[in-house]
């Protein structure tokens, strides 16, 4: 390669690297009012680990806090001071009603002390549990954790969802009383749940196949909820019934409404003017494809008749939880990565020279491309599970470097000259290098595949990293050894080769 292509080339390559590492690290800083500039690292998903997050108990009908107990004691209490004698005080003694269950306080309609919890009430709310789980899990958060507390409530946790805390507290808020409904969908004009309409259909998986989000443009995001061919039909006779009230009530101009109920809960409500005959239908409502994903997963959940929650929740209060490992923990992590990296890549300078600084842009390469990946791919939320998955990587991929270098300073040692020696180190090293490689992408991909939560994120991290790893060992870090190569007048030196004969290649 000549000298003056390889010069462009290398110009070109520090520009570009020069942009992306501005782009991925730089603060945010305000560019223009009302808008501002962040960092590809400044908008990473982080978990709970890392980030904090919020959680939630649910209390089925029936069931109350220590605390809410207490409240309701005092208040009776209050009130049987403050009621003349032979008069019935206005509210219920809590002591009659209730009885402790651990920490907590069963109606006596599902609890007694000498027959325990009802048969009832134990399937009704195991059912609950496995629907509710279920919809955690469907959401595909990365770092959540729904389990049972004192036996008879639910507690969710979830990471933050959003970048700023007052989007992410109202997308947890969301998340949080949706995923508490009970009941079964029902598509209806009607004013309310327990209103009567001019027209009605059961959301069962008789009439839907199921609901997704799509990216709707200036509007968002949309729910779309598609049909089977029963579905179709009747929601095309179902809109023919509204868009021919509409047209013939001249007071309504915009035309009917079709509300989606989920038990008494109203899910989302959409214009009708026409009659439509089509197989799925998107429904907007300058949804964020958070609030979307929420939605798509309630009303996927109530489909089948076996998922649908008999219980009735009281409306969940969420709380901040702070981060598991600290306040500053994902700060601490960064410098302490960006240290380990910044004396790597010294160290790579001093013992290889020349290669070391082909080594600089490989993986400069590298971790700017991981950077962009965990930023802006939607799913992946990086825990510490993520951070590890990540600096194993990175260890690979300078350690198949290194060895590849040994290897090219072997060579030469044998005599050769510098351009044949990178060219068999370079070969003896790739049988290597792939099949590390692929042994790792397979164990990351079956991470990936057969775990949940956090480790199967873990497993999608570092499936990715292995996979950019491979690319930058074989192709970028040897291209930039090639173009760096061709600069100097004295390659041996510039690669810290010495022989005992001076010899200019």
């Amino acid at each position: 390669m000549g000298k003056k292509k390889s010069a462009v080339l290398i110009i070109l390559f520090t520009i570009v690297l020069a942009g992306v590492l501005f782009l991925s690290i730089t603060p945010t800083f305000p560019v223009k009012s009302p808008y501002s500039f962040r960092s590809l690292l400044s908008i990473v998903d982080l978990g709970k680990d890392l980030d904090g997050g919020y959680y939630t108990v649910y209390y089925p009908e029936g069931v109350i806090s220590k605390a809410e107990y207490e409240t309701l004691k005092a208040e009776y209490d209050y009130v049987l001071e403050n009621t003349e004698e032979g008069q019935t005080p206005s509210v219920d003694n809590p002591e009659e009603n209730y009885k402790p269950y651990k920490g907590l306080y069963l109606s006596t309609d599902i609890y007694s002390e000498e027959t325990g919890v009802t048969a009832e009430f134990k399937e009704e709310f195991e059912q609950a549990y496995r629907v509710v789980k279920a919809r955690y899990e469907a959401r595909g958060l990365t770092d959540y954790a729904v389990r049972l507390q004192d036996d008879y409530t639910i507690r969710a946790e979830i990471p933050r969802l959003a970048l700023s805390d007052s989007d992410s507290e109202s997308l947890a808020q969301d998340l949080f009383t949706k995923f508490a409904y009970s009941g079964g969908l029902v598509f209806t004009d009607a004013s309310s749940a327990t209103a009567s309409g001019t027209v009605e259909m059961e959301g069962t998986s008789e009439y839907i196949k199921g609901a997704s989000t799509v990216d709707a443009g200036d509007s968002g995001y949309a729910v779309v909820i598609k049909f089977t061919k029963a579905g179709r039909a009747k929601f095309k006779e179902i809109t023919g019934t509204l868009a021919s009230s509409s047209s013939s009530d001249s007071s309504s101009s915009s035309g009917a409404t079709l509300n989606i109920y989920m038990g008494d809960e109203l899910l989302m409500g959409a214009s009708v003017s026409e009659e439509m005959d089509q197989g799925s239908v998107y429904i907007t409502g300058n949804y964020t494809r958070e609030s979307a994903e929420t939605m798509a997963v309630v009303i996927n959940s109530a489909i089948a008749e076996n998922d649908i929650i008999d219980l009735t929740f009281q409306s969940p209060e969420y709380y901040s939880v702070d981060p598991s490992m600290g306040e500053y923990a994902a700060v601490t992590v960064a410098a302490v990565i960006g240290v380990l990296v910044l004396a790597m890549l010294i160290f790579s300078i001093v013992k290889f020279k020349g290669m070391g600084l082909a080594h600089l842009y490989g993986f400069l390469t590298y971790a700017l491309a991981v950077i962009a990946c965990i930023s802006l791919i939607s799913v992946i939320q990086i825990t510490m599970g993520g951070v590890l998955a990540i600096l194993l990587a990175s260890a690979i991929m300078v350690s198949c470097n290194y060895y590849a270098f040994n290897n090219i300073k072997k060579e030469f040692a044998t005599g050769k000259t510098l351009t044949a020696s990178v060219k068999s180190g370079y070969k003896k090293s790739l049988a290597f290098t792939i099949d590390l490689h692929a042994i790792l992408l397979i164990a990351g991909l079956a991470l990936y595949l057969i775990a949940t939560g956090p480790v199967k994120m873990m497993g999608l991290v570092f499936t990715l990293c292995i996979a950019l790893s491979a690319f930058c060992t074989l192709l970028v870090t040897r291209f930039c050894l090639y173009i760096w190569m061709a600069q100097p007048r004295n390659k041996i030196a510039f690669v810290g080769f010495k022989r005992e004969e001076t010899e200019d290649e």
